[in-house]
């Protein structure tokens, strides 16, 4: 019987190389090159803070009292700003006393024949002028030493909150009238005294906001890359510190339009410039042939000091939502 020859069957080699790659065509994608300790594969913008800033900003501008108090604010500034060139002459008496409003005096005349519209629109100037002056001159002071104690704490925290205790306790009023005696009544020697005496309450807050972000992730990371302890507060604590500051910023505003008001009141003010309390205190005199003379200053000081108050606490529930609500 004839043994059947079978074919040989090669022995396994060692595998094949593979084959060389070929150029990349059109529809070939780029190669990804491995991230190395000093190249990072890829990092994304953080969207927290900034997309929760603006979420509070849009929230904010759709609440009702803000689409109502924002234009009447802007009314007023509007009025304070351009208002000046369609009125006439404030101190030109050529016209009767105590004229009720007509069309040729929208809003009468006072005692010596001034027209009272031109006066109110001149006295917006004043008003508001201290109003948004002290607000952020107290701004600025609570940002630099709110800012200092609360991140670095220790003695330079004792002494901040010592500092701002002195000028909280002054007595605004009292300080106001040696001031006008001493000095003369001015309107940027009461934008001085109040700005003095007020900036204490808006340090605490950024004090207590500097000493919470000083604990946070991102400011330990910055402290040990070697950044300065300037260069942190400057652009990470006090733009995150931010929110709750403009709220007590926008309550001081209708704060400081209020004393001044009391203040013109009382007499301490600038003859020259008189703002909607000066008119108001030469307004007294004549409440029976003259009521109009102080209803218009009155309501103005009013609704602007409730606009501001309604716009902070607007801004103040949109910062924080869970503030207020029933649990």
């Amino acid at each position: 019987m004839t043994q059947q020859e079978t074919p040989l069957v090669p022995a396994a080699g060692p595998p094949e190389p593979p084959p060389a790659s070929e150029p990349a065509g059109v529809g070939a994608l780029p190669p990804v090159a491995p991230a190395g300790p000093g190249k990072p594969a890829g990092r994304r913008r953080p969207s927290g803070a900034g997309g929760a800033e603006r979420s509070a900003w849009r929230v904010f501008l759709r609440k009702p009292s803000t689409r109502v108090f924002i234009p009447l604010l802007g009314m007023f500034v509007l009025m304070a700003v351009l208002g000046p060139l369609f009125v006439g002459d404030p101190s030109a008496t050529g016209n009767a006393e105590l004229l009720a409003p007509s069309a040729a005096h929208p809003l009468g005349t006072d005692h010596l024949g001034r027209d009272y519209l031109a006066r109110l629109v001149n006295g917006s100037q004043v008003s508001l002028l201290v109003g948004f002056s002290v607000a952020v001159l107290c701004m600025s002071i609570g940002l630099v030493v709110g800012g200092l104690a609360g991140y670095h704490g220790g003695w330079m925290d004792t002494l901040m909150v010592k500092l701002a205790e002195f000028f909280q306790v002054l007595p605004g009023i009292v300080l106001a009238l040696v001031a006008a005696a001493l000095l003369g009544a001015n309107v940027f020697i009461i934008v001085a005294i109040l700005s003095v005496t007020m900036w204490p309450a808006v340090a605490r807050i950024v004090r207590a906001e500097a000493m919470r972000i000083s604990r946070l992730g991102y400011v330990e990371s910055a402290r040990a890359a070697g950044f300065s302890s300037l260069r942190i507060i400057v652009s990470d604590v006090l733009p995150n510190a931010l929110p709750p500051v403009l709220v007590a910023t926008s309550m001081t505003v209708g704060r400081a339009i209020l004393i001044e008001s009391g203040l013109a009141y009382l007499g301490i003010g600038d003859p020259s410039n008189p703002s909607w309390g000066a008119l108001l205190n030469s307004a007294q005199a004549y409440m029976r042939d003259g009521w109009w003379l102080a209803v218009a200053p009155g309501l103005c000081i009013f609704l602007v000091v409730l606009a501001v108050n309604m716009l902070g606490d607007a801004l103040n529930d949109a910062y924080n939502p869970t503030v207020g609500r029933v649990k």
